[in-house]
């Protein structure tokens, strides 16, 4: 058996209530029931690209390479790494999906539950192609709104003029980044060993021996703001999400305006680099290293003005303000009340 979407449904099957195996050799099931899918447990195992097409144009295209599912993001730029959790939990429930009710058969009928054929500019389906290894082996549905109670989608085999309610609801892609592999970095927390920031603007943060993170860079006789302040930068960088991908040399980047530059060093002795730069109103950010040439250091990207602030603290974000020095009083600068000066 092709073990390289097991892992995707393993993570799928965790899930979902009664701890359902995806293996059809541990499974007995009912031969009444019409399933959407018919030979999807079988014909997944073989899958190698998946895409998703509106009338509005492709929304999403993946291919498997090897054991890592990516995704073709721009014309003429590299792959990115799809999410295997999102695919699996998709997967699983397509391969799952009954048809539980006959709908219209009318075309004129189809905009009423989404399953319009998407050559329609107003159709608001989203047709799903699965690929197998073998040319002609592709299977396809219209996936048509949400049912109105309960739980499931309306669907349509797209040369097939008989319209279904089924009873999973499917999970898809909103936007061409949302199913893309998420957070940024592919480090934890304690793959850091340094965060340092190198632009004039200088704070270090180091682990400690006791693998507590701590400014090193803290001044005589000053408190930090908060006790989890210094873990807080180093959870910002490892946790940080981005809303959309640009190529590297996208012109927003080369005329945006610098904010900061961090050097992470990790553990293992490598390090790589995070330049963070703002545009009137967004925030970009990039990668670099001598180290990994990963598919995280190929992109430029478009990030919130939370985390971008959070990356680009200065060392008195890290710190207690201080208050204001009272002015020196001069003599005769106090005169009691009633007194009349000479």
């Amino acid at each position: 058996m092709n073990t390289r979407l097991i892992g995707l449904f393993l993570l799928a099957v965790v899930a979902v209530a009664g701890g359902i195996w995806l293996n059809s050799n541990q499974q007995t099931y009912d031969q009444s029931v019409q399933m959407l899918f018919p030979e999807g447990r079988q014909q997944v195992q073989e899958l190698q690209a998946i895409s998703f097409h509106t009338s509005q144009g492709a929304l999403l295209q993946a291919e498997l390479d090897g054991e890592t599912w990516l995704a073709k993001v721009e014309e003429n730029a590299p792959p990115y790494p799809l999410d295997k959790t999102k695919l699996a939990d998709f997967l699983n429930a397509l391969t799952q999906a009954k048809l539980v009710e006959a709908k219209t058969s009318k075309a004129d009928n189809y905009h009423h539950l989404g399953v319009e054929s998407i050559d329609n500019v107003d159709s608001l389906a989203t047709l799903v192609t699965l690929s197998g290894k073998q040319a002609n082996n592709d299977w396809q549905v219209l996936v048509g709104n949400s049912v109105t109670t309960g739980t499931g989608n309306y669907v349509r085999l797209p040369q097939a003029a008989q319209s279904w309610k089924i009873d999973q609801a499917i999970s898809l892609p909103s936007d061409k980044y949302s199913w893309l592999q998420r957070p940024i970095l592919p480090f934890k927390s304690a793959d850091i060993a340094a965060l340092k920031r190198i632009d004039g603007k200088t704070w270090v943060v180091e682990k400690s021996e006791n693998a507590q993170f701590v400014l090193k860079t803290l001044p005589k006789g000053r408190e930090l703001r908060y006790p989890g302040i210094v873990d807080s930068v180093v959870t910002s960088l490892v946790d940080l999400d981005f809303d959309a991908l640009l190529a590297r040399d996208e012109s927003v980047w080369l005329n945006a305006n610098a904010m900061a530059k961090l050097l992470v060093s990790l553990n293992d002795g490598s390090t790589l680099s995070a330049q963070i730069k703002q545009r009137e109103t967004e925030y970009y950010v990039q990668f670099a290293s001598e180290q990994h040439n990963a598919y995280w250091s190929q992109w430029t990207y478009q990030i919130s003005s939370f985390n971008a602030q959070q990356l680009a603290k200065n060392l008195e974000d890290f710190l207690v303000e201080m208050k204001p020095a009272e002015p020196l009083k001069k003599a005769g600068d106090e005169v009691e009340e009633g007194e009349a000066p000479n």
